[in-house]
């Protein structure tokens, strides 16, 4: 019921956003709240969540083939740009929306990538819709900070540090 005051004239009102996940409802109320789009305030303070963080994990979702190349033309460079030195964790959501018909192989789609973006430490698919490796990633996060490869293998060379 909307407020009214004392002389029946509304004073305020209630506004719900709905739809589903992924159509851009915490972009708008952010960009309602704000008064612009969350792009360079809200990217200083991910970039120092970056710098901060132990491990980065960083997903693109199987049924938006888009968040795929975005990883290598935005957020991996983005990671070296700013100089962020945690491990990286790439992760394959979305694998229940995976299309069947077209089977991918994550090693053949991440290879060049991992190639190109020696940062990253592992690659791995889930599903929080089925829980399909959810706390594998996680997992996979803590591994490479408490027993990180790097300092025991060089990328460049393929082969073991001595």
């Amino acid at each position: 019921m909307p407020s009214r005051s004392a002389a029946g004239v509304r004073t305020g009102m209630r506004v719900v956003v709905a739809g589903d996940r992924g159509t851009g409802k915490s972009s708008l109320i952010s960009a309602a709240a704000s008064d612009s789009f969350p792009d360079m305030e809200s990217r200083v303070k991910l970039i120092d969540e970056l710098k901060r963080a132990d491990a980065v994990v960083l997903t693109y979702a199987c049924d938006q083939p888009m968040t795929l190349s975005h990883l290598s033309t935005f957020w991996l460079p983005e990671l070296r740009k700013s100089k962020v030195k945690a491990p990286v964790i790439v992760v394959w959501c979305k694998l229940d929306l995976r299309d069947e018909r077209r089977p991918m192989n994550l090693e053949q789609v991440m290879a060049p990538i991992m190639q190109q973006f020696r940062e990253i430490e592992t690659c791995i698919e889930c599903s929080s819709a089925t829980l399909i490796q959810v706390p594998d990633v996680f997992y996979h996060a803590q591994k490479a900070v408490l027993h990180p490869t790097t300092q025991l293998f060089d990328q460049e060379s393929q082969s073991l540090k001595l």
